[in-house]
């Protein structure tokens, strides 16, 4: 009886951790920087994947990108924390409507990728 529980209750916690590591929900880019602009913060990014992790049709804050380019210039606030050259992985959060690349509204969530 005891082994029963026991093993419920590892069975129970082993699916519970499985989902806490699912990806947050949004839109991503992978690739390597290839400009960085210290005095406005902009970054050029070479793009090598686009992403978009959960339900594209419920959401409009954070999907909704029809063209995806193969570069893409992103604003960082402290440009002199990363170097050109370097993999990232960007958490695109987009909190309007319009289905257009705007810096001035756009934030994002970087992460080094080694």
């Amino acid at each position: 009886m005891l082994y029963r529980k026991t093993s419920f209750i590892i069975a129970t916690l082993a699916l519970a951790l499985v989902g806490c590591n699912q990806p947050e929900e949004g839109t991503y880019i992978e690739g390597n920087i290839t400009e960085i602009n210290e005095v406005s913060g902009d970054m050029e990014i070479d793009i090598e994947s686009w992403s978009t992790v959960g339900d594209e049709e419920s959401s409009s804050t954070k999907f909704g990108f029809t063209e995806k380019p193969s570069s893409e210039t992103i604003r960082v606030h402290h440009p002199e924390d990363y170097d050109e050259g370097q993999a990232v992985r960007v958490n695109v959060i987009k909190n309007y409507e319009e289905e257009v690349w705007d810096l001035n509204r756009l934030k994002f969530d970087i992460k080094e990728v080694s």
